[in-house]
């Protein structure tokens, strides 16, 4: 591994294990929302409309429940400290927001002119950035960590019964091991399906004692979709961002949808914001897999 790549790698990866819990809590705390009880307030009434995602390719459908999970998860966030929250994402949370992404994507179907949302997804591909965290997280350790002589040896499990049972427990892949500087590496989990890796990380800690758990988080800022529960629904936004992203785009242009909460019917609100410049275009994770429904 170059110097080059070994920088951007250490660049990409954020050390989230108390920094992130105490965030959490104390904006948790801060919103006020958090109920003695521990139930969460997102979670009561949920919109029941389904929607065919069979306008979907299978890829769309796992794309689309990632978005999900991962907007599910900041929805928990803004009412649930870390400490209480499950490793496991809500299904029903999840289903609800799925639910209504794949309907905002289904209402430019049958149209003779190209909408708003074709645009949003075809043209720029808008997914939700990758914060939280929901697919990888690496479990640091150094270089003569006992735990981790099996996987040395080429054996497929750690020398931890603690680690092994979470990695079974969760479904997790050990996809590889990574070196981080002189004496640091790390062994790269991967999540089968979308899980709350914040929540994860505090188990590892909690129970195996892992000193280091960091996640492979974006640097900067990038286009976005957002979700805001209201009375009659979901309000979605979907946001291009641009200019010099290296903290804060400076500069973005956002359409914003509701959703009726009982019958799914979308409606579109409208769109504002800078003019996009001629050359942003779908990243490489959309080319290679384009937001395009089935007979398009």
């Amino acid at each position: 591994m170059n110097k080059t790549l070994l920088q951007r790698i250490i660049m990409c990866l954020g050390v989230v294990l108390f920094a992130f819990a105490i965030t959490t809590d104390a904006n948790a705390q801060k919103r006020g929302k958090k109920n003695k009880d521990g139930d969460l307030q997102i979670m009561k009434d949920l919109p029941q409309f389904f929607v065919n995602d069979n306008d979907l390719p299978p890829y769309l459908q796992q794309i689309y429940r990632r978005d999900a999970a991962r907007l599910s998860l900041r929805l928990i966030n803004q009412e649930q400290r870390l400490s209480k929250q499950t490793v496991d994402i809500p299904d029903e949370l999840v289903d609800a927001v799925y639910n209504a992404l794949v309907a905002v994507r289904l209402s430019s179907k049958g149209s003779s002119t190209k909408t708003a949302i074709d645009t949003i997804a075809e043209t720029y591909n808008v997914r939700t950035f990758p914060v939280p965290n929901v697919e990888t997280l690496i479990l640091v350790f150094e270089h003569d960590a006992a735990w981790v002589e099996p996987l040395k040896n080429r054996q497929d499990t750690t020398g931890s019964v603690t680690i092994n049972n979470l990695i079974r427990k969760h479904k997790l892949i050990m996809t590889r091991m990574v070196y981080l500087d002189e004496e640091r590496a790390g062994l790269v989990l991967q999540s089968q399906e979308p899980l709350n890796m914040p929540a994860l990380a505090m188990q590892f800690f909690t129970e195996e004692g892992v000193g280091s758990i960091e996640e492979v988080l974006p640097y900067g800022d990038g286009n976005d979709i957002s979700i805001e529960r209201t009375k009659k629904g979901w309000d979605l936004a979907y946001s291009i961002r641009f200019g010099n992203c290296v903290n804060q785009c400076q500069k973005a242009y956002t359409w914003r949808y509701s959703v009726d909460g009982d019958t799914g019917e979308v409606t579109y609100l409208g769109g504002s914001g800078d003019t996009i410049p001629p050359w942003i275009g779908p990243n490489a994770q959309g080319k290679k897999y384009p937001d395009v429904l089935k007979g398009n």
